[in-house]
């Protein structure tokens, strides 16, 4: 990596992020959906402060605030709430006690590029061409046709809706049901900052803030180029609905809120397949989003090039003194064991994405149930809930595949609730789930165990530079991490083949952690074998 960060102990650079979509975590109440209650029942799991759990060290949960649940808590009604469906701004409040006396920081879903058209303020803004909120979202006359040619992205529809009370449109790039805010508008910017300092004051760690670069649309709303795709939201060129350079001055001021607090981070997803765009959300001066989500990495093939080039291509283009990070999986994407699965080899792959997310230098962010391989199965069209598939249905799957149930046990509904959930348990449930892997010292779940706890006491794991052995992978990535006189050494064979090690060392290397060999035992480079799926995690020997 050509720039090197300075050390140090900031817990959102050093930890493990885990997400969790709360109606799918644990039910507390046995109404199928999952609840705070729930998440806080399981906080134990999560980190005890012995190696028995995951060890994690900040959750941050999806949307919990008050809401039609059109989009499933991404059409928010009330900014400054709890949904009764996963309990009260009580049960909150000790949802965030629990997790600091174990020093899991919590950080909470931002979603402040549009709201539900049940807030409030969309309710005041819709009701004539005066209303003092009028401006506070985004209207435009109702001539002929629509203002522009915009999609909306889960409708596959134009974006912009025809209010019948005043005879205007107003845009919804997502959903009829989620009218965008006007960024423009100073008071619904200062009403939007206030929500921003309402959870800081009460003690969240930091906030995932969704679609930043959607923020501010193009001011002439002129019309997106179109261009050729399978899939109709990408059937233009998002120039003018998109990334508009006004965003950053909103991520600046918002990175300003947070730093009159102490040890609060912002952590942004930019939706975009460009890099740079994605990039730039850091700020040049390090002064907008501590991260911002890295979607190529999570997009690439298997394979050892592959990922080698989406890190380094991410590595290079980040700004001096900002700081990477890595994810496999969302809630909006599959589930990267479903991706990546090959029959017999599913588990030992998962394994390698495990090992490569959390030993390179970033952050690593898991997704609830990767930790014991959940998969993806097809949800059956009447059981479908998410308004992407349904809308898209059969061409598109849509996001409930990748949402379904925690799968705890293998009691009726996976442990997960005593009634219906709201989402089909996942078939392989019998097996696949946390009581049946916890006591295998060979599980996905222990593997995971091990590397997180692994990282916290080996400071270069997670805190130390980075350096590749192998430019131009085939079929192995070979790395260090290096943090004042201590180094590891990272080897994962990508390969369901033997390979020999290119590298020739003849320095002697203490394993810290394998999957074929033997803790503490004694290995050099040169001559080495590796095997299927092979990983080593080394310390290099004192001489």
């Amino acid at each position: 990596m050509g720039k090197k960060a300075p050390k140090t102990d900031i817990w959102w650079k050093n930890g493990v992020i885990y997400q969790i979509y709360p109606r799918s975590f644990m039910d507390s109440n046995g109404d199928g959906i999952g609840d705070i209650k729930g998440i806080t029942g399981k906080l134990d799991y999560l980190n005890d402060g012995t190696e028995n759990s995951l060890g994690i060290d900040a959750i941050w949960l999806s949307p919990i605030y008050p809401s039609p649940m059109k989009d499933f808590g991404y059409d928010i009604s009330d900014y400054m709430d709890i949904d009764s469906m996963f309990g009260c701004l009580d049960d909150f409040k000790v949802l965030l006690q629990e997790a600091h006396k174990r020093n899991i920081r919590i950080i909470m879903d931002l979603v402040i590029n549009h709201s539900s058209d049940e807030h409030p303020w969309f309710i005041e803004s819709r009701q004539s061409k005066d209303s003092p909120k009028r401006n506070w979202y985004l209207w435009q006359p109702a001539d002929k046709k629509r203002p522009n040619n915009w999609i909306s992205y889960f409708e596959l529809h134009n974006a912009w809706w025809l209010d019948k009370t005043t005879n205007e449109y107003y845009l919804g790039t997502f959903t009829k049901n989620q009218p965008e805010v006007n960024w423009r508008n100073k008071d619904l910017k200062k009403a939007m900052y206030d929500v921003i300092k309402y959870w800081f004051d009460m003690g969240i760690d930091g906030f995932r803030m969704d679609v930043v670069n959607w923020y501010i649309k193009d001011e002439n709303l002129r019309n997106n180029p179109w261009k050729i795709s399978f899939s109709p939201p990408s059937l233009q060129k998002h120039i003018y609905d998109r990334n508009q350079p006004e965003s950053h001055q909103i991520c600046k001021e918002i990175r300003d809120i947070a730093n009159t607090y102490k040890d609060k981070v912002l952590i942004g997803e930019i939706y975009t397949n460009d890099v740079k765009e994605a990039v730039s959300y850091h700020g040049s001066n390090n002064d907008e989003l501590h991260m911002a989500f890295n979607f190529n990495f999570l997009f690439q093939k298997w394979s050892a090039k592959s990922f080698y080039n989406s890190i380094m291509n991410w590595y290079n283009l980040l700004p001096t003194d900002s700081w990477p990070n890595f994810t496999l999986s969302n809630h909006d994407q599959p589930r990267h064991y479903y991706r990546y699965k090959k029959g017999n080899d599913s588990d030992a792959r998962a394994k390698v994405a495990a090992a490569m997310l959390l030993t390179l230098k970033g952050t690593p962010f898991i997704y609830y149930g990767e930790e014991i391989g959940m998969t993806c199965e097809k949800i059956p069209k009447n059981s479908l809930k998410d308004p992407l598939g349904i809308k898209g249905w059969p061409i598109i799957k849509g996001r409930d595949a990748e949402r379904t149930p925690m799968q705890w046990d293998d009691t009726d509904n996976a442990g997960f609730s005593n009634n219906t959930p709201w989402l089909p348990v996942n078939k392989n449930y019998t097996y696949k789930n946390v009581a049946n892997q916890k006591n295998d010292p060979d599980s996905l779940l222990s593997f995971y165990r091990s590397i997180i706890w692994l990282r916290k006491r080996i400071p270069c794991l997670s805190n130390g530079d980075i350096e590749f052995l192998i430019p131009e992978p085939n079929k192995i990535l070979v790395y260090k991490r290096i943090y004042k006189q201590e180094q590891c050494i990272i080897i994962l064979n990508f390969s369901s083949k033997t390979i020999p090690c290119p590298i020739n060392t003849a320095k002697n290397y203490n394993v810290l952690l394998s999957t074929h060999r033997k803790k503490d035992c004694s290995i050099k480079l040169e001559n080495l074998k590796l095997n299927p799926y092979e990983i080593i995690i080394a310390e290099q020997e004192n001489t």
